[in-house]
Parts: C-alpha cells; structure tokens; sequence
C-alpha cells in the first residue's frame, strides 16, 4: 500500500516549507537515484514530485488534442489563402515535428519530477524495512513569513509507520514460492503497439498511393514515424519473448532461487546481498507516475555475466544492461500491481537467505 504523501496544495506548501539546501539535496539524490538522507525530506519529495510528475503527465497525454487545436485553425486559414498544396503540407509536417518536440521536451520535463517522487519513497520504504530514520535535520526547513515560533512545522506531522517485523530466515518452513508471469497484460500492450503501428502504415501506404498530390517532407515524416514504432515492436516481442513462453517469473524454493525466463538458478548460500533499485530513472518509462512504486530487486551472485552465458549473443547483450544497473542478472520486479509490494517481495526473501538489504 502506498504511504501517506501530501497532496495537492499540501504538497507544495511543505515543498516550499524546505530550506533551499534541501530542495537540492533532494534533486541531487534523486539524480543519484537514492534516497534523501532525513525521512522528513523523503516524504516531502515524493509528494511534491508525484503531484508535479502527473500534471505534467497529463499535459503530455493531451498532446493530439493540442495538435488538432492548432493544427485546425492553421489549415482553415491557408485554404482561405488559397496556398498551395506543397505550402499546405509543409505547415502540417512542421506543426507535426512540432508537437513531438515538444512532447519529447515535457517528457524529459517530467522524468525530473518523476525520479524525485520514485526517490523520496525509497527513504520511506527503506524505514519501512527497519532501516533507522535520522532525526528530521532542523535546517532543512525554513520558516514561511508570517508564521511564528509555534506552528507546528510539517516535518513534525511526519506520518511515520512503525517498521515491519522482521522475518525469520528458515528456508524450509517458507516452502515454494512462484511469482507468476502476467502474460495478459503483457499481450494487451502488445497489442496495442502493434495495432498502433497497422494503423500508421495504412497512412503510409494511402499517402505514397496518392503520392503526386503530398510533399516529400510530409510523406517522409510519416514514413519515419511508421518505422520506428515498427522497430520498436519488433524489440519488445523479442525482449519479452521469453517471458511468454513461460508461466512462472521466478521461483524460490528451500534448495534456491531460480529464474525460469532466463534459465538461470542458484542456491540461497550464493546470494551476496539484496539490492533494491528504481526500475526507471531514465528512458520513456520514466515519466509515468505509476513507475515510482515499481522497484527492481536483485539476488548479487558472484559472476553474474557467467550466469547467462548459455544465452544467445543478443540477449547477453541485453541482460548486460541490467547486470550494469542492478548488478545482477537475477532481478525481479517488485511493483503492488504486477507482483508484490517492495517490502513484502523484500521480507519474502528474508523468509530464505540472511544476505543484508542495500538500499543505498
């Protein structure tokens, strides 16, 4: 369950309840992608991050609305003008390049937002773990004018929760988990890429079949645009293949810990550590507001590039990414609507090896 964050007008108020050094502790960590060092300033993040990240979230989604808007206006006034076709066309492409800019600017925008958010509430699920919270520093929050010496300062209305027990490592008695693979959502996405990309060849093919009567440049944007949502499809069947032909994320048992999509395994005396991460801080996932809750937690094995050298050269190449960014091949996804809650996936663990928890 997501914790009590400040919302709306609350949420910027205790923003800008934050002491200038503050504010850019924050950015910095998120930058870093760990959390703020006082739980105070955690908690503030995250909301004012969240409430920013989704109105520009939603700003973003508007985008064709905001290209009609313009796009409207533009074509009525140069058919009243009487410009030509060519003159017609090449206004189109340009409001078209436009609005991608721009949406690329906004998502870029976002993600700032969207990493102080998903930071901010690593310092909270950290002390949900049982990590101790350093006592709220009192220069990170500054006086607002006209408050006096008693108003309670927001900080103080921290909605701590008391740390989860923690759970006793005994392999045996935790017996056999599996962490299903949700190939349904898996496929609506897939489906709805593919149907995007159908759609936009059948504008291509209708353009280049009347081609004398459009622009080299417009045909050429839609072309372009058609093709790369094509390799982009074509990436992901073959990044999620594996997953959809197996029922089973992963699986731990007493004996280990076992990732059947990638046909690697282990036992439980070879983990290291568990290392839990931010699934997105860069890329287009990471201007959705609901990758914040989504974490990656990792078992750190020795010689991780050795565990998936039984894989094609391409997929090694692939799993690369992720052995650079979390440190291990054996990652799963710990999200409250795809598998588990980070805390919970983290004390399930704990249920089967005494590895620590980094949380840096």
């Amino acid at each position: 369950m997501e914790p009590d964050l400040p919302r709306g007008q609350q949420a910027r108020a205790a923003w800008r309840s934050l002491s200038p050094q503050a504010r850019a502790s924050a950015y910095a960590a998120a930058r870093r992608g760990a959390a703020p060092d006082d739980l105070g300033v955690a908690w503030v993040a995250a909301g004012y991050g969240r409430l920013v990240s989704r109105r520009l979230r939603i700003v973003w989604l508007l985008a064709p609305i905001w290209l009609l808007a313009v796009a409207f206006p533009v074509g009525i006034s140069l058919v009243l003008i009487r410009a030509s076709r060519s003159v017609l066309d090449t206004s189109m492409a340009v409001l078209l390049v436009g609005i991608l800019a721009g949406m690329i600017g906004l998502s870029l925008w976002a993600r700032r937002y969207q990493r102080l958010y998903s930071c901010g509430l690593l310092g909270i699920e950290a002390s949900q773990l049982g990590a101790a919270a350093p006592s709220p520093v009192p220069s990170a929050w500054s006086v607002a004018p006209g408050e006096s010496e008693f108003t309670v300062p927001l900080h103080a209305q921290l909605p701590l929760t008391h740390p989860a027990s923690t759970a006793v490592t005994d392999p045996v008695a935790a017996g056999v988990y599996e962490i299903p693979v949700r190939r349904g959502r898996i496929a609506m996405s897939l489906l709805l890429l593919i149907g995007t990309a159908a759609l936009m060849w059948l504008v291509v093919i209708s353009l280049w079949s009347d081609a004398s009567r459009d622009t080299p440049v417009f045909l050429t944007v839609v072309t372009v645009a058609a093709s790369g949502v094509t390799l982009l499809v074509v990436f992901i069947l073959y990044a999620v293949g594996p997953a959809m032909r197996q029922s089973v994320a992963a699986r731990f048992t007493p004996e280990g810990w076992e990732i059947p999509p990638l046909g690697i395994r282990g036992s439980w005396a070879e983990v290291r550590a568990i290392r839990v991460r931010p699934l997105a801080t860069r890329g287009s996932m990471a201007a959705n507001p609901r990758m914040a809750t989504v974490r990656a937690v990792a078992l750190i094995v020795d010689d991780p590039v050795q565990r998936v050298a039984h894989l094609s050269l391409l997929r090694r190449a692939l799993i690369r990414s992720t052995i650079t960014k979390f440190g291990s091949p054996a990652t799963i996804v710990a999200s409250p609507r795809r598998t588990l809650p980070v805390v919970e996936m983290v004390q399930l663990l704990q249920r089967y090896t005494a590895a620590p928890v980094d949380r840096a």
